[in-house]
């Protein structure tokens, strides 16, 4: 039987996997504070709109507008703690970067722990280094 099984895509730290991780984290910081600044500026305007229909009508127009600068906030801190998290970790250490899926023939007589070990597939700079299958280093 062909079941489908995850398998996790690691990554192994190197100066420049850092270095691109770092970089796309910046990437996105900056794009959730333009997401900030345009829902100021959009916010002022569909404020203003709202004030003038009715005071119950602003009130829901400027919970929303909180609750949106909220949730952008928190991505921004959530960013900024996984690149100090990447900043402090030493070369060498594999990271989750992914998970991706394969199928996997099972039968009877097959021990289950071993198959529930999964697979995972281990990238330095672009090139897979290592193939692990049940835990054990799969020679190609």
């Amino acid at each position: 039987m062909e079941i489908r099984q995850p398998v996790a895509v690691k990554l192994v730290l190197t100066e420049a996997t850092k270095q691109q991780i770092i970089q796309e984290q910046r990437r996105q910081i900056e794009q959730v504070i333009n997401e900030l600044e345009q829902l100021e500026t959009q916010g002022k305007e569909a404020l203003a709109q709202a004030m003038a229909q009715s005071g119950e009508f602003a009130q829901q127009v400027r919970q929303q507008i909180e609750n949106e600068k909220n949730t952008r906030e928190q991505r921004r801190e959530e960013l900024f703690q996984q690149m100090q998290q990447i900043q402090q970790m030493e070369l060498g250490t594999e990271i989750q970067n992914m998970t991706v899926e394969t199928m996997v023939s099972v039968k009877p007589g097959d021990d289950w722990t071993k198959v529930l070990l999964g697979a995972e597939i281990i990238v330095r700079d672009g090139i897979i280094q290592e193939i692990r299958q049940n835990g054990q280093k799969i020679e190609g």
